[in-house]
């Protein structure tokens, strides 16, 4: 053996492509076959897709991992991490399989993970002008909320085009099931002080590549996302919520006293408002401080 072969195979970066893949036979096929040409292998996990999503994907030449039922995108990405955990790869590429990710971009997705990055995530910031309006509002809405919960700064938050080195896809502990699961990756690789960066890929969008309502879907995550930020930021989410539900409660008081001062009556039902606005309010807040302690005690 040579002395070039000997250094070529000790150089070889060994990488893996992950696809969550429910009812996508139109376009999964295509995907495996443009991956396949940057990685090594490439898994496909079937969410109890109805149509014949698996039996094209392995015709592809993907190793195909079923579920027996739908169980959601996050279950999907947990079951491909337990995969590349089994395998040990140099790098796991994670793309969709409705075609909106270009697989001829995964290497310059990967790139970074060579210079010391864990989470590498393919940002369509660049050609934003060519997502729909509807779209760009409710991005903004998310990546606000994502970094809320998360304290990063990563702008497409819900890009599924990822690339994680070793150690990410060892430490990354996953439990959402639902498409929350990508503000959760970005939230828990914070927490674990993984480095996070963004690179620019393409901006693609398919008139049938999506099986879900895009306003429904992004309600879903953001519902999702809240629960996060209150789990992760109880002081932040119970003490605005108090304070809100105080400042309701004096407005409330005003016009009582308001009353009261001109008209000589009291007015029940306002005070009675007041009342519980206060209290909820203070409730709340120290709902917030005693969480918050608990968390930062755990």
């Amino acid at each position: 053996m040579t002395q070039q072969t000997q250094q070529t195979q000790q150089t070889h970066v060994r990488v893996l492509a992950g696809i969550a893949a429910y009812n996508e036979a139109r376009y999964v096929g295509s995907i495996v076959i443009q991956a396949r040409q940057y990685v090594d292998e490439v898994i496909v996990i079937d969410d109890g897709s109805t149509d014949n999503t698996a039996s094209v994907a392995e015709l592809a030449g993907a190793t195909v991992v079923r579920h027996a039922e739908n169980r959601g995108k996050g279950a999907a990405i947990q079951s491909i991490l337990i995969e590349a955990k089994k395998r040990n790869p140099d790098i796991l590429v994670l793309l969709d399989a409705d075609a909106q990710h270009d697989p001829n971009e995964i290497p310059v997705l990967i790139k970074p993970i060579s210079k010391g990055f864990d989470l590498v995530i393919g940002s369509r910031e660049a050609q934003e002008d060519k997502t729909p309006r509807y779209r760009r509002i409710g991005k903004k809405v998310i990546f606000h909320s994502s970094r809320l919960a998360s304290k990063t700064n990563v702008y497409d938050s819900e890009s599924g085009f990822r690339a994680l080195s070793p150690k990410a896809i060892n430490e990354l502990e996953l439990k959402a099931n639902g498409f929350a699961v990508e503000s959760e990756m970005i939230t828990v690789a914070a927490d674990k002080n993984l480095k996070i960066t963004e690179v620019p890929i393409s901006n693609i969008y398919t008139k049938d590549g999506s099986t879900l309502h895009p306003i429904r879907h992004g309600i879903d995550v953001l519902s999702r996302i809240i629960v996060m930020i209150s789990q992760r930021r109880p002081l932040f989410v119970f003490g605005l919520a108090g304070g809100i539900l105080l400042v309701i409660g004096l407005i409330f008081g005003f016009r009582v006293i308001n009353i009261a001062s001109t008209t000589g009556h009291l007015a029940t039902g306002s005070a009675i408002l007041t009342t519980l606005f206060i209290i909820a309010g203070i409730l709340s807040i120290f709902t917030g401080i005693i969480l918050n302690a608990l968390s930062r005690r755990k």
